[in-house]
């Protein structure tokens, strides 16, 4: 291999781009290693959260806190769509409990299938008025992209079809349905426990998507592409050469 001062220009600008490729593809491992511990914090807080009973519960309390005791169910009842489980599109039940007076808590019950069309919704029995729940509390789900506004909800027509959670829109359609104007709807959403009664399908809650080994896998992928492009370089010049 021909020493850096006798390459030609067109040698030089071939390895300054190896070098570049080489760079991005390093840097994409090592953040693929990144996002793995951070899959795995996530995933070890998520097991040791401490549990609280329903009278705790504040707007700053932690995600992922465990959370158990007896809730006012409400009949109002909102149907989170574009919830896809086993294969089959459906929906999330979001049940709305009332913590006390004047605070509101949404409860992720499960998912249900859409029927044969879209044109009726799903039916999800509601529960007694008071039941003992579990479960553990999570930010609101979110829904790919945005794509406008969420619709203003009808305060006097429910279950309602929503496809992202609004808080300030859900919020609003709560305080006119209750007639309750300084109600205020907690930044948290509830998964029932998979074992916990008047719950449907798809409860194998997580808080990632796919776990830290898919990361790990694809660090080793970018970093293989490292080698293998600086390899070629080398091999190439190499043959040059002779």
């Amino acid at each position: 291999m021909p020493s850096l001062l006798s390459l030609k220009p067109a040698d030089i600008l071939w390895l300054l781009l190896t070098l570049a490729v080489t760079a991005t593809f390093a840097r994409l491992g090592f953040w693929q290693l990144d996002r793995a511990d951070q899959k795995q914090q996530i995933l070890q807080s998520y097991a040791i959260a401490a549990e609280i009973q329903v009278t705790q519960i504040t707007a700053e309390t932690a995600v992922y806190t465990k959370l158990a005791g007896k809730l006012k169910i409400l009949p109002q009842q909102l149907f989170l769509d574009n919830r896809i489980h086993l294969g089959q599109a459906g929906i999330h039940v979001l049940s709305a409990a009332l913590v006390d007076e004047h605070r509101l808590l949404l409860i992720n019950r499960g998912w249900l299938p859409f029927g044969p069309g879209r044109e009726h919704l799903p039916a999800a029995p509601v529960p007694d008025p008071a039941v003992e729940l579990s479960g553990q509390l999570t930010p609101f789900p979110q829904v790919g992209m945005r794509l406008g506004t969420q619709p203003e909800l009808n305060p006097n027509k429910w279950p309602q079809l929503i496809t992202y959670a609004d808080h300030s829109v859900i919020q609003q359609a709560y305080r006119l349905s209750l007639d309750q104007p300084e109600l205020q709807l907690l930044p948290l959403v509830l998964q029932l426990n998979a074992n916990a009664a008047n719950g449907f399908a798809g409860r194998d809650w997580s808080p990632v998507n796919f776990g830290p080994n898919k990361h790990l896998a694809y660090a080793w992928q970018w970093f293989t592409l490292a080698l293998a492009v600086l390899i070629t370089w080398l091999v190439v010049n190499r043959q040059g050469n002779r």
